[in-house]
C-alpha cells in the first residue's frame, strides 16, 4: 500500500516522529501526502485528532495504526445535569414530533390538506425524523469525545434542531396563507399556525440550550509507538 522508497515527513528539532512536518499542511491543502496516498474528505474527518503511526512489517509492506491524540472533549457539567440535559432534549423531540403530528392528523381544519401546505409539511416530517436521530446519538455518544464525536453529535444536534424548526415554520406560515385561499374558520386556521409555531420554538430552543452547552478540553494521555508518524487533519 505504501511505497518503501518514499521518505517520511522531515523531522523537526526534537520532534521525533514528524510531526510537526508539513505533512499536516499538505493535507488541509487537499493535496497528496508524501506516501503516495489521496484520502477521502470524509477520512480526514472522521480521523480528525488522530495521528497515524505505520511500521515496516517484517515480510515486506507497512502496517498503519490510528491513535487519537488531540484533548478529548467533555461536557464540563455534573453527573446530574449530564443526564438531566439528555433526557430534557428527548422531551423536547417527544412534545415536538408528538404534536406536531397530532396536529396535522387532525380533521376539520383547511391547513391540515391543503395542497400548498404539503411540501412543507412533508419536510417537516423529514426534519423531525433527522432530529430524531441526531437527538439519540446525542445521549448515546461517549463521554469522553474526540473532535468528530463532538461533530456528529453536538453540532449535527444543533443543525438538526434548526432544520426541524425553519420546516416547522414554513409549515406554520404556510397554514396562514392558506387562508386566503378560503377556509371554514379562520380562528381554528390561525390556531393551527400558532400550535405548529410553538413546536418549531421547542425544536429551536433545543438548539439554543446546546449552544450553550459548556465543554472542556481533557488531557490526552495517549503514547506513541515507535513508527514514521503523520497528524490527521
Amino acid at each position: 500500500m505504501f511505497k518503501k522508497e518514499k521518505k517520511g515527513p522531515e523531522k523537526v528539532g526534537n520532534d521525533i516522529y514528524g510531526v510537526n512536518s508539513n505533512w499536516k499542511l499538505d493535507q488541509k491543502l487537499g493535496k497528496s501526502t508524501d506516501d503516495g496516498v489521496h484520502r477521502s474528505r470524509y477520512y480526514h474527518r472522521y480521523f480528525r485528532g488522530y495521528t497515524e503511526i505505520r511500521t515496516e512489517k517484517a515480510n515486506g509492506g507497512f502496517k498503519v495504526e490510528r491513535f487519537y491524540t488531540e484533548p478529548w472533549l467533555v461536557q464540563d457539567v455534573t453527573p446530574a445535569m449530564y443526564v438531566w440535559y439528555r433526557v430534557m432534549y428527548v422531551l423536547l423531540v417527544a412534545v415536538v414530533c408528538a404534536g406536531y403530528f397530532a396536529l396535522m392528523c387532525q380533521d376539520g381544519f383547511g391547513g391540515t390538506y391543503s395542497l400548498l401546505v404539503v411540501i412543507p409539511e412533508f419536510a417537516s416530517v423529514v426534519g423531525l425524523i433527522l432530529l430524531a436521530a441526531a437527538t439519540l446519538n446525542y445521549v448515546f455518544m461517549r463521554k469522553r469525545m474526540t473532535l468528530y464525536d463532538h461533530q456528529s453529535s453536538s453540532d449535527n444536534l444543533k443543525k438538526a434542531s434548526v432544520t426541524a424548526a425553519l420546516c416547522l415554520a414554513a409549515t406554520a406560515l404556510m397554514i396562514v396563507v392558506n387562508i386566503f385561499l378560503g377556509v371554514d374558520s379562520v380562528a381554528n386556521e390561525l390556531r393551527l399556525a400558532g400550535c405548529v409555531l410553538l413546536c418549531a420554538a421547542a425544536a429551536l430552543a433545543i438548539f439554543f440550550i446546546e449552544r450553550g452547552m459548556p465543554y472542556r478540553e481533557e488531557k490526552n494521555q495517549t503514547v506513541l509507538p515507535a513508527g514514521e508518524a503523520h497528524e490527521i487533519w
